[in-house]
């Protein structure tokens, strides 16, 4: 571990040990050297707190998530600071960095292909290359919308059951149920006769996922980790900043990417939700490189382990253009959030989204609201069965100031939906982990594909498709809701830069 890191460590075990003191002897006096000991922690405590608000200050943050900060280090003195260290991710980056040099130096980017699109243009793809660093494809990357969790596991059990290869998996929650055991006695087949299997979970998604069915794996040959690793200095960021992306690669020729994890829950087979609505998308073509890449590189960033690989994907010609991005706490800026405000901003005649949680941030709101009244038709489609009461109640506290400029809102009807799906003037479109929220644009492992193909036609489909089978929430009937639901949203409302 680098010294930076063990010093932060120490900085981790020393604000336990005061928060333990002052449980343990509250106000009472204390002599000698116990005195002289709480009396310099608390001299820490001050200056830690005071550099964290300054910091929190010269950040160029949006103002409403400083003053949120500002008070949490305030009101709860030395816990805010627990808080921010677990919670705030501007300051996380160069300490992720300082142990994973590809990383760091973006090396990782030269294993993507040359660039055969002009980068001249104002072209979405081209932008997205340029503060990506991640090759666009025209012409020779092929997709599938997979509809569905019965769509997406027969499609995926197929393609393992077929590979010869290698078995690239990563999936921010796995279960112990009939569907992942199915799978999982894939890979231990798979791994026994040879194949390459290499799997990241996420701590926190996939909790339930460890023990036996991981020793299984290990012992046939499969090779799995956590996405974070187990100490002191990462646990938070385990807690946190969580690997939410959802990937498969099999033999470096197709590939699977979008919203489905790996459990029953997301094949309709759960008595708390029934119904799952959800989307994920098979790539085909030289696009699996770039796919392929960030596998390698998320096992980089899990191991320090650079897997070296050679790339047999299958030429295919389908028209159109296919880009891979990703974002997170291992990179400077939010490439995705960027990426998703100028397809808004550049949108001509229509915006739609389905996401199962929409809390926005001032620019995204703001965008969104300018281009419904600018006349572009903005339509969004989020759960009508919430997973999580607060997260629900946020989402609702976006409704009224959106409604009011022309912005519709669907729920779908008693059905909770996890597409994540953005489409532009139905040309194009993004499919891919990334929730409408702070949290995904910001903070989590993310990502996503962006298409301009046939594949946009099927997902303009199924958007149209759910609509129908979606309420409509209309603005006076909306703001009729009762006093306690508005007081509810209005709460949750003041944490969504923290949720």
């Amino acid at each position: 571990m680098k010294k930076s890191s063990l010093l932060i460590s120490l900085f981790i075990f020393v604000l336990v040990i005061y928060a333990v003191l002052l449980i343990v002897f509250g106000d009472n006096e204390l002599e000698g050297s116990y005195a002289l000991i709480l009396n310099a922690l608390h001299v820490v405590n001050i200056i830690t707190t005071i550099i964290i608000m300054l910091t929190i200050l010269s950040q160029n943050d949006n103002s409403q998530r400083k003053v949120i900060w500002l008070a949490i280090m305030i009101l709860l003195p030395i816990y805010g600071i627990f808080i921010y260290l677990i919670v705030a991710r501007d300051y996380k980056t160069k300490f992720i960095q300082l142990d994973r040099p590809k990383i760091k130096d973006k090396t990782f980017l030269l294993y993507e292909p040359g660039v055969d699109i002009d980068l001249s243009t104002h072209d979405i793809f081209a932008y997205a290359h340029r503060i990506s660093g991640r090759t666009p494809y025209e012409g020779d990357t092929k997709t599938k919308v997979l509809t569905n969790g019965d769509m997406f596991f027969p499609e995926l059990l197929k393609r393992l059951e077929e590979a010869k290869d290698s078995i690239y998996m990563a999936f921010y929650i796995i279960k112990r149920d009939l569907i992942s055991r199915q799978i999982m006695e894939i890979l231990k087949e798979k791994a026994q006769k040879g194949v390459k299997v290499y799997l990241i979970y996420d701590l926190v998604g996939s909790k339930w996922f460890r023990g036996k069915l991981v020793k299984e794996l290990k012992n046939a040959g499969a090779h799995v980790v956590p996405f974070e690793r187990m100490s002191p200095l990462h646990f938070f960021n385990a807690i946190n900043f969580r690997y939410h992306r959802k990937l498969t690669i099999v033999d470096g020729k197709v590939g699977f990417i979008g919203g489905l994890n790996i459990g029953n829950e997301y094949n309709h087979k759960s008595r708390r939700f029934g119904f799952w609505r959800d989307t994920h998308l098979l790539v085909q073509g030289r696009g699996i490189i770039s796919l392929t890449n960030i596998f390698i590189k998320d096992w980089y960033f899990a191991t320090g382990k650079w897997l070296e690989t050679a790339y047999h994907y299958e030429k295919v010609r389908e028209r159109g253009k296919v880009i891979v991005l990703e974002s997170g706490p291992d990179y400077e800026e939010p490439i995705i959030k960027q990426v998703y405000f100028k397809m808004i901003t550049d949108a001509k005649k229509s915006i739609k989204i389905t996401t199962p949680y929409l809390m926005l941030e001032p620019e995204m709101l703001f965008a969104l609201q300018t281009a419904a009244e600018s006349g572009v038709k903005v339509t969004i489609l989020v759960p009508g069965k919430p997973d999580k009461f607060w997260v629900n109640q946020a989402t609702k506290s976006y409704y009224e100031v959106l409604l009011q400029k022309g912005v519709e809102i669907y729920e779908y009807t008693n059905i909770f939906v996890h597409s994540k799906v953005l489409i532009i003037d139905d040309k194009i479109a993004s499919v891919g982990s990334v929730n409408f929220d702070p949290r995904s644009f910001n903070i989590n492992f993310e990502a996503t594909v962006l298409i301009e193909n046939n594949s946009v036609k099927d997902l303009v489909k199924d958007f149209s498709g759910d609509l129908q089978k979606s309420k409509r929430i209309e603005l006076a009937k909306w703001r009729k809701r009762s006093l306690i639901n508005k007081i509810f949203q209005g709460f949750a409302n003041l944490f969504t830069p923290l949720l």
